[in-house]
């Protein structure tokens, strides 16, 4: 097995272990990887099975973990953008509304994850502006029902129906995560440890900003103040892998 993917697999063994992740021990291990098997080229089957049989049984979990994440593409991007455009447009401005001033808000839906045991859950980052000074509140992994994530809420006067409601708005985009601001973020989807996600500005870019957005890598210019986005995650592609 590579280096690199020894490195990955401990680090990626340390953040389950931090988070309190752990691999569901009820799950037939060489079950699922003979389903993911079908899915994986041809040219890298065999590069795969030998990493498999030979691995630990925490290399194996991470093998499992990992090629079980979810999976997107610039493709279904851009499909999405075209086909809400009217629904991710609203959903930047109804969540504008909802942040108080001086105040930037950063919110994510995780799904429940069967394979890692791990419930539904928010990440949270609040941001307050006082002067040049940047307050950060941040917690990942939030359960739906705990105090920290009630106490979050309220420092914004938010509550539980006001997270109904945008978690609503944002499957109705059929996004995950939005992040207010000069310009909006609004995240598509999770692909592997990166992630597809919109920059919507106010107006439209000029042709130098235009220029400067479409880099060939995290940014592409979709057109008039839309902006295509992939962020990397610690290991794999940190460009647009399509």
């Amino acid at each position: 097995m590579k280096f690199s993917l020894l490195l990955c697999v401990a680090f990626i063994l340390c953040i389950c272990k931090v988070s309190g992740q752990q691999f569901n021990k009820s799950i037939n291990k060489d079950s699922l990887f003979k389903t993911i098997l079908k899915d994986i080229p041809e040219e890298k089957k065999k590069e795969l099975l030998n990493a498999y049989n030979s691995g630990s049984e925490g290399t194996k979990e991470f093998l499992l973990v990992m090629y079980s994440l979810p999976k997107s593409s610039k493709k279904e991007l851009i499909e999405n953008i075209k086909a809400n455009y009217d629904k991710i447009t609203l959903l930047k401005t109804a969540y504008a509304k909802l942040v108080p001033p001086n105040y930037t808000v950063s919110i994510e839906f995780n799904p429940e994850n069967i394979i890692t045991s791990t419930k539904e859950s928010i990440d949270l980052k609040i941001t307050l502006l006082k002067g040049t000074e940047a307050i950060v509140n941040q917690e990942w992994n939030l359960d739906f029902n705990s105090d920290k994530l009630k106490e979050m809420l309220a420092s914004i006067g938010w509550n539980k129906e006001t997270v109904k409601n945008i978690k609503k708005l944002l499957a109705e985009a059929h996004c995950i995560s939005i992040e207010n601001g000069k310009v909006a973020t609004i995240g598509f989807a999770r692909s592997g440890l990166g992630k597809y996600s919109y920059l919507l500005f106010n107006s439209s870019l000029t042709a130098d900003k235009a220029k400067q957005y479409n880099d060939g890598c995290s940014y592409i210019f979709y057109g008039k103040n839309i902006v295509l986005e992939y962020a990397g995650g610690a290991f794999g592609p940190q460009c647009f892998p399509d």
